[in-house]
């Protein structure tokens, strides 16, 4: 069994009998695992509160040959996101973060570009940025690195260039006036879908900095959330939350 050690943040954990708990992982270099970790649920537990839901670890696992389940040897705190708890909408924000990883990505695919980004938006979460600008950078490149991106200049069933833009269930792309239907009437302006440009050359501080109009860039917020939703291939209960108005 050959011991890895990797940075993560922790996703979930989950109670295994009387001591030990399931941990599910987003890992630096093995991508999303899942591994026990032993007597995690006593009293006096080596682990702490290191594995807190979101924190940002150094791990040590174990790997066991033809099992879905490492074996979390040790882990040491690098950053902690606790304090987020003290807002609610971020620390629902958070939540949809690590639902949306737990998803989306496979099973045991290394993704430094998707965790460098988790990282770096719940440190946008954490000071305090809010949660639209957070959220809409994780979801646009969330969706960009995985190639799940829509082309955002044309009418993905006419293929005409799109002034008016419309979206609905079901529907992984933007369709026109002309092609909308009863499912399809959720809109988005031509300035919200204007800020994907804006995306692509920002780092996430130049990006938490704008002062863009909040209505636009919830709106192209909430479509690309719609996008996520779609290739999840299910209902996300903390994107039910957010859709309910947290932080809005």
């Amino acid at each position: 069994m050959p011991l890895v050690e990797t940075e993560a943040i922790v996703l979930r954990t989950y109670r295994l009998g009387e001591a030990d708990k399931i941990v599910s992982l987003l890992t630096r270099q093995m991508g999303r695992i899942r591994a026990v970790a032993s007597g995690a649920q006593r009293s006096r537990s080596r682990y702490g509160g290191t594995l807190e839901p979101l924190s940002y670890v150094r791990t040590w696992v174990f790997e066991r040959e033809n099992r879905d389940l490492g074996r979390l040897n040790s882990a040491e705190l690098m950053e902690s996101f606790f304090d987020m708890q003290k807002d609610y909408a971020a620390q629902v924000a958070a939540q949809y973060l690590a639902e949306v990883c737990e998803r989306l990505l496979p099973e045991r695919e290394a993704n430094d570009r998707v965790f460098r980004l988790v990282v770096a938006v719940l440190r946008g979460l954490k000071g305090g940025a809010g949660i639209d600008a957070p959220l809409t950078y994780f979801d646009y490149w969330f969706l960009r690195v995985g190639g799940f991106l829509p082309d955002f200049e044309r009418c993905s069933a006419c293929g005409r260039r799109l002034d008016d833009a419309y979206y609905g269930t079901g529907l992984e792309g933007l369709v026109c006036g002309d092609c909308r239907g009863p499912l399809t009437s959720r809109r988005v302006e031509r300035e919200a879908l204007a800020l994907t440009d804006a995306l692509r050359g920002s780092t996430p501080e130049t990006w938490w900095g704008r002062k863009d109009p909040i209505a636009w860039a919830r709106q192209l917020r909430r479509f690309l959330e719609a996008l996520i939703e779609f290739h999840a291939e299910r209902k996300l209960v903390t994107l039910e939350i957010l859709e309910q108005g947290v932080g809005s």
